[in-house]
């Protein structure tokens, strides 16, 4: 393997694990959540340096105690119940073909 066969290799491998990371994290958050705060505790262990164990510190997700979609809060009018939300009447799609050139 030649050293731009290398390069490419390598590049290519940061993107996949890269869009594999943020599907992870926008379609998994609980479990992402709950993991990266399972390995970020394990690091925070007094065996290992100084600098990670602050690294992981920091790094640590912040509790929810609320706030989010899925407690029902209707902060941000996402889930209103069907009274409080304005009716929207449903508008068929049309399509038109396109002019002759």
């Amino acid at each position: 393997m030649n050293g731009p066969m290398l390069v490419q290799s390598v590049v290519i491998a940061l993107a996949l694990a890269w869009a594999v990371w943020f599907a992870f994290r926008r379609l998994l958050p609980k479990t992402y959540r709950r993991l990266s705060s399972r390995v970020l505790g394990a690091l925070d262990r007094p065996p290992s340096p100084r600098w990670l164990r602050e690294a992981a510190r920091h790094a640590q997700p912040t509790s929810t105690s609320g706030g989010s979609c899925g407690d029902g809060c209707s902060s941000c009018g996402g889930c209103a119940t069907a009274s409080a939300k304005p009716a929207v009447e449903a508008q068929p799609l049309v399509f038109r073909p396109r002019a002759p050139k």
